[in-house]
Parts: structure tokens; sequence; C-alpha cells
């Protein structure tokens, strides 16, 4: 792999969300991270969801005393919250709100959405090349703020019916009420977790930006499908990001991020 190169895509919040769980949110935010990683990038992942797997992810070797409270609260200074990986240029920002309360903290205030936005990753970007945020699957004033941090977002979407549905009602959903009080990031839509079979295979071929259209949200489908394939498991298993396991896992991230 190549040393990274100064280009457009340096500095930017990129948080993967879903109002569905079990999407594969965190493991595509953990594998997007441990490729730019290994391409010299400089990356902080942030768990922005309350069960905190991608804080377990990967081996971490200096945990530090905060993380996702402490970010979203403004509390403190924000490197304080950021713990190292045992990848080179790989930090983690890991859940840290077991009991949920940051969710009320969010709502009490109005500017809760945007403290993390506004204010901390302002002291952020200049730390990082990229910084990615996975964010919980509801919902919730939490989904907001990650929403609202970003540059730009991608949101995973199995290849069936009933799932593109989900999409279309609850992530479309929320985005669109979030882009009547706010500005927000590109979205990208990404076939993700695509099964070996026919049905599978035809609906992604048809799964298209057009798809959506009559949608008020703004979202390319981007053209790189992601197949189901054990390998992502392995890696997980392994706490090692799926490309260094897998030629064609190398191939399918690498051509997602020239896509985004």
């Amino acid at each position: 792999m190549e040393a990274k190169t100064e280009d457009k895509r340096n500095n930017i919040v990129i948080t993967i969300c879903s109002t569905k769980g079990g999407v594969g949110k965190t493991t595509l935010t953990a594998n997007i991270g441990g490729l730019l990683a290994d391409l010299n990038y400089k990356v902080l992942l942030i768990d922005g969801d309350t069960q905190g797997s991608l804080s377990s992810h990967f081996n971490i070797v200096e945990k530090a005393d905060g993380g996702l409270t402490n970010l979203v609260r403004n509390d403190g200074d924000p490197l304080d919250a950021i713990s190292k990986t045992d990848i080179a240029n790989l930090d983690v920002a890991v859940s840290n709100d077991p009991d949920k309360e940051l969710e009320t903290w969010i709502a009490a205030r109005p500017a809760g959405r945007t403290t993390l936005k506004n204010y901390t990753l302002q002291s952020l970007r200049p730390h990082y090349d990229f910084i990615l945020i996975d964010s919980i699957g509801t919902d919730s004033p939490l989904q907001h703020t990650t929403v609202l941090a970003a540059d730009l977002l991608i949101s995973p979407i199995p290849p069936d019916v009933l799932s593109a549905r989900e999409f279309k009602r609850g992530t479309l959903g929320m985005i669109e009420m979030i882009e009547a009080l706010a500005p927000i990031g590109q979205l990208y839509g990404l076939v993700y977790k695509m099964e070996n079979t026919k049905d599978s295979k035809l609906f992604a071929n048809e799964l298209t930006s057009e798809t959506f259209a009559e949608s008020k949200s703004r979202i390319r489908i981007i053209d790189t499908v992601i197949p189901d394939l054990v390998v992502y498991k392995n890696a997980a298993t392994q706490k090692q990001p799926v490309h260094r396991l897998d030629k064609r896992a190398t191939r399918d991230m690498c051509t997602l991020i020239s896509e985004i």
C-alpha cells in the first residue's frame, strides 16, 4: 500500500449511520478506519453507540480516562478522551455511557446536538486526517448528534426489499427531519452484506439513487458492493482490519474509499 498523499479528503468527518441495528455499521467503520490507518493516514474512531462494540473491535494499548461522553459534552481536553490502539495511526474514543445518560443530556440542551460538531471536533480536526463515527442504531438525540457532526454520511443497506423499505422509512426519514433544521453532509448508500444469491444480486443491481428519487434527501448509491464474507467475522475475532486478511476485501475497501 502506498503512503498517503495530500488530497481534498484530509481532515474529514464521516459518520456511518442507520436507524436499523445489525446492518454492519460497526464493522464498516472499523474496516474503513483500519485501511486508512495502514495507508498512513492519521485516523480517529469515535464509538457513538452506547453498546460499545467499536470500543472493543481493536486492541487498546493506552486506555484514556474519558471517551464518547466527554467528546459530546465538550468536557475537558478532547485529546484526554482518546485511547491508543495497537494499530499505528489508529486511535479510538470509546463508548463510556453504559446507562445512556448522554441521550438525556443532549435532549435537555438547545445546543446539545451540535456541541460535538461546533466545539469538540473543531479541536480534534487538526490532529487527524479522518474522523470516523459509528452511530447508534435508533432515531435518537445521540444519532442526531453524530449525523450533524459529519461532513459526509455512509449508510449500509442490506440487499433485500424489507431492508430498503426500512432504510427509506427510518434512516431517510430521520435525515429529512434533521435537514429541515440544519444542513448535513452528503449521504451515501452502500449495498452491504450481499449474499451470493440471484435475488441479492438482482436487488443490488437495481438499487440506484433513482430508487429514492421521491425522497427529499440527497442520496447517492455507491457503485461498490460489499459481499457477505466470513472473513469479516474472522477479522473482528482477530481484532484486525479485514484488508490484512483478504485480497478481495482489500479491493472492495479501496474502491469504496475512492468513491466517497
